[in-house]
This record gives C-alpha cells, structure tokens and sequence, in this order.
C-alpha cells in the first residue's frame, strides 16, 4: 500500500502522536471540563494534522506555506489551553510539560517548512 507524501513527514507523524496524547487527556477531564475547554484543544490539536495535510496537496508554494502557517497557528493555539488545565490542576504538571515541549518542536519543524516555501 502506498502512502501519500504528507505521511512521510516527521512533522505529520509527530502531529498524530500529539493528537493521541491530547485525546487521551481529553478522556480523563470531567464532562464539563471536556465540552468547553477540551473541545477547543482536541479541535486544534488536529487542526495541526490536517492543516500539514492539506498544505502538502496543494500546488503552488505559496498555498502550502500557508497551511503550514495555519498549522503552526493551531500547536500556539494548543499552549493557552494546556496551561489553563494545568493550572487548574486537570493533568499533572509533567504532562503539561511533555505537551507543550511537543508543540514546541510541531512548531520548530513547521517554521521549517514555513521558511522553505517562502524562497
């Protein structure tokens, strides 16, 4: 079976992993806790996938530089959230760290990526 070329990214897979991660903390907050807060973050985390691949279909580097940029967007967008359950004590302060460090290199990587579609 072949793959398409997103899925041979380093930065796609590490997406997915986060997705898990995030979904399986997702699992573990209160109902009420999950419907606001926990909606938005899953939401965003695979925002992260999609954006990476839907950009990497795309023709012209431009579009792909933007979807990479939208991409980034959503692991920022992760960070607000998992400080707030963090601070409100919803997951333990090593599984915020090993969160935000994950959004960190999605981050790094995609600034790759931004920077290479923008020559």
């Amino acid at each position: 079976m072949g793959k398409f070329d997103f899925e041979k990214l380093d930065v796609y897979q590490k997406a997915l992993d986060f997705i898990d991660k995030i979904f399986d903390l997702f699992e573990k907050l209160p109902y009420r806790i999950q419907t606001s807060i926990g909606n938005n973050l899953l939401r965003a985390a695979v925002s992260i996938a999609n954006n990476i691949a839907e950009g990497s279909g795309r023709r012209g580097r431009k579009e792909k530089r933007h979807h990479f940029e939208i991409s980034q967007g959503s692991a920022f967008e992760c960070i607000p959230m998992l400080t707030i359950l963090c601070n409100k004590n919803k997951m333990p302060k090593e599984t915020y760290e090993s969160l935000y460090n994950d959004c960190y290199v999605i981050s790094k990587m995609l600034s790759g990526l931004i920077t290479h579609f923008s020559k």
